[in-house]
């Protein structure tokens, strides 16, 4: 087994930095959903290690998403569908925050007032 390079830990938090990184895609995951660093590798079948690698790869590009996905997975060897619904959710937490930006009411919110109407009913 290969040694960790000792910079990988600091070039992969380096690099989420970075927005068009997965590392920063995985970061704002992690955000998003509270989770661990350690959780997301479980999440995603990898070792701490593999999972500083693939944070260090450019995002999946829109034009060919599913591509970029599949070749990241095998080779990192992880599930490509498990990738691509993180990457998606934060593509959409983005999209919802841009737009309760540009307005009044945050539709979060009244989705959520909604449902709880919809309970109480």
């Amino acid at each position: 087994m290969t040694e960790t390079p000792k910079w990988l830990e600091q070039a992969a938090r380096r690099g989420s930095e970075r927005p068009w990184t997965l590392g920063a895609a995985l970061d704002e995951y992690c955000r998003n959903e509270g989770l661990t660093r350690e959780q997301l590798s479980s999440l995603l079948g990898c070792s701490l290690d593999s999972l500083a690698w693939l944070s260090l790869c450019r995002r999946p590009g829109p034009e060919q998403f599913a591509e970029d996905v599949s070749k990241i997975a095998e080779r990192f060897e992880i599930d490509a569908s498990k990738l691509a619904q993180i990457v998606r959710r934060v593509d959409a937490v983005a999209v919802l925050r841009r737009a309760i930006n540009t307005q009044e009411e945050d539709p979060l919110l009244l989705a959520a007032r909604d449902r709880a109407e919809e309970r109480d009913k």
